[in-house]
C-alpha cells in the first residue's frame, strides 16, 4: 500500500509540478475506487485535493461537477481535511439540490440529464423523473443551484486562485506537512518505546 511518505521524499521541494506528478502516478493505478484500495487514506485524500484544486483552476466548481463527477462523493471530506469547513458546507449546499438517485458518474446517461436539467431550463431531458417537474419548479431549482455555486466560487477564490498564497496550493502543502510530521513523530515515539523495552530486558 502506497503511503504519502513513500511518494514525497523531500517535502521542502514540493511545488505544483511535483503535486501533479504525484497525482499522475496515482492515476496509473486505475479509477478512484482502485486507488482508494491501494493507498493510505491520507494519500488518497491528497490525490482528491490535488484534483479539486487543479480542475477548479481551469473549470470552476460546475466544471468539476459536470466533467469530474467521480470526485464529487469525496470532495466534502477532502475539504474538511484541508481545514476548509466553510467550503465543505457551501459545496454540500449545491450537491444536496441534486436528486437523491443521482449517481456521480459523467458516463452515466441519467447523470448527463441531471446536469442538463440544472445547466439551463431550456435544455431538454429524457429522464421522466426530471421531465415531469414543472417548469416553474425547475427554474427555482436551477436558480438555487446557481446562487449556491456563486457563493461557493466566492468562498473558494481566496484559497485556490493563482493570486492566493502559494498560488492556491497552501492548504495542500500544509496538509502534506502536517501528515508527514505527525507520522514521523509517531514513528519516533514507537522506536523510543521499543528501545526502552529493550533496555529493560
Amino acid at each position: 500500500m502506497f503511503t504519502m511518505e513513500e511518494l514525497i521524499n523531500n517535502k521542502a521541494n514540493i511545488n505544483e509540478i511535483e503535486l501533479v506528478k504525484i497525482s499522475d502516478k496515482l492515476w496509473e493505478i486505475g479509477n478512484l475506487e482502485e486507488i482508494k484500495e491501494q493507498v493510505g487514506p491520507n494519500l488518497f485524500y491528497l490525490h482528491i485535493a490535488i484534483n479539486i484544486i487543479g480542475n477548479w483552476k481551469t473549470e470552476g466548481w460546475w466544471g468539476i461537477i459536470c466533467e469530474q463527477a467521480g470526485l464529487v462523493p469525496y470532495i466534502p471530506e477532502a475539504l474538511n481535511k484541508l481545514g476548509l469547513p466553510e467550503l465543505k458546507v457551501a459545496f454540500e449546499s449545491v450537491i444536496t439540490i441534486f436528486p437523491e438517485y443521482t449517481i456521480f458518474d459523467p458516463n452515466n446517461s441519467t447523470y448527463c440529464d441531471i446536469v442538463n436539467f440544472f445547466q439551463n431550463t431550456r435544455f431538454k431531458v429524457q429522464d421522466k423523473r426530471l421531465s415531469c417537474i414543472a417548469q416553474a419548479k425547475r427554474k427555482e431549482m436551477v436558480n438555487q443551484v446557481q446562487r449556491n455555486l456563486d457563493k461557493l466560487e466566492s468562498l473558494t477564490e481566496p484559497f485556490f486562485s493563482e493570486n492566493s498564497e502559494r498560488n492556491g496550493w497552501k492548504q495542500v502543502l500544509d496538509y502534506i506537512n502536517k501528515n508527514i510530521i505527525n507520522n514521523n513523530e509517531r514513528h519516533k515515539y514507537a522506536r523510543a518505546r521499543q528501545n526502552t523495552k529493550l533496555d529493560e530486558i
